[in-house]
């Protein structure tokens, strides 16, 4: 089935989603554990568990949570809205690393990156 989105036509055999995980590990076993699944379309195998929007944190532990956080927008104006959702840290880490010395930085040598609001 071909599926029309904002960036364009999904033809029947071509990627309409991808999944990455990324493992912390400790002592050789996995002790955290995120998994971004991008989609274009919900037609996928039943396994991949998508939700309509948003986010899912599941945390296995002392003290579990499983929590979905739903993006309060209609599907057509997602485009528009959700790089937001991505870009914010990035965009307000600017004025940190002009402020650094050159050379690369990792997030333990700069202050913690936080909004300016007003």
């Amino acid at each position: 089935m071909t599926e029309r989105v904002a960036a364009g036509t999904l033809r029947p055999g071509t990627v309409a989603a991808q999944r990455i995980t990324v493992s912390g590990l400790r002592d050789g076993r996995p002790l955290l554990r995120f998994r971004a699944t991008w989609y274009c379309a919900t037609d996928l195998d039943r396994t991949w568990d998508l939700r309509a929007t948003g986010w899912h944190v599941s945390i296995d532990g002392d003290a579990p949570l499983d929590i979905d956080l739903r993006f309060p927008a209609p599907l057509d104006r997602m485009a528009a809205m959700s790089p937001s959702y991505t870009a914010n840290r990035a965009v307000n880490a600017v004025p940190v690393l002009c402020e650094a010395s050159p050379g690369i930085r990792s997030t333990a040598d700069l202050p913690h990156i936080v909004a300016r609001l007003g």
